[in-house]
């Protein structure tokens, strides 16, 4: 059985693509993505005898970023093996043609909610009423690393592209973000993670 988890929402697709394989134990799983796969090590895989799990899983992130010519190989060699469970990560929506490549897959799509894009888009100058509102919103109801991770991208954006903001601030602001997410990652953070994540956009936007 092929199971795809793909969708505009990184973080539930990542999770339940994880919560799949971590619930099989005793299995031989290769893990492989977009960097590394080559379809040797996947025809290897599939077509040699394991000695001790007679279950296979192979687990490939972002299969559909790989160049296609080596995408077609690899997927004749999971075609010619529909024994064995494949389970494809995409870090984004996959399109329809991609959709079909494998016809009878099980396609697990996570949405992001549209809630997040609205606010992201009050992202802007004296814009902090508004933007605080949704705020409230978004982070009792999403996750806050992947709405961290959207304001973050949000604010690259706005470095690299046209923005009303002055480009010294939002670098300044984006660095603070970073150093958020370091600090919430290794839990060295003295105050709660919103509230920092607060903070520092209502000094962007005040």
């Amino acid at each position: 059985m092929i199971h795809i988890f793909h969708g505009a929402d990184q973080f539930a697709s990542r999770t339940e693509f994880n919560a799949f394989l971590d619930k099989n134990t005793d299995v031989d799983i290769l893990r492989l993505d977009s960097k590394n796969i080559n379809p040797d090590l996947v025809n290897n895989f599939l077509n040699s005898q394991s000695l001790f799990t007679p279950k296979k899983i192979l687990a490939i992130s972002n299969f559909f970023s790989v160049p296609k010519p080596i995408v077609d190989k690899i997927i004749k060699i999971i075609k010619d093996n529909d024994s064995v469970d494949v389970l494809i990560w995409q870090d984004k929506e996959i399109t329809p043609t991609q959709a079909k490549t494998f016809p009878k897959s099980q396609i697990n799509n996570f949405p992001l909610d549209k809630i997040i894009f609205t606010c992201l888009n009050q992202i802007r100058p004296k814009n902090l009423v508004k933007f605080m509102t949704l705020f409230k919103k978004v982070i009792n109801k999403e996750p806050f690393e992947l709405f961290l991770f959207f304001i973050k991208n949000n604010i690259r954006k706005q470095i690299t592209g046209y923005s009303a903001f002055d480009s010294q601030i939002l670098q300044k602001i984006y660095l603070q973000l970073i150093e958020l997410d370091f600090q919430n990652k290794t839990g060295q953070l003295s105050i709660p993670k919103e509230i920092a994540l607060e903070r520092i956009l209502i000094n962007l936007l005040k």
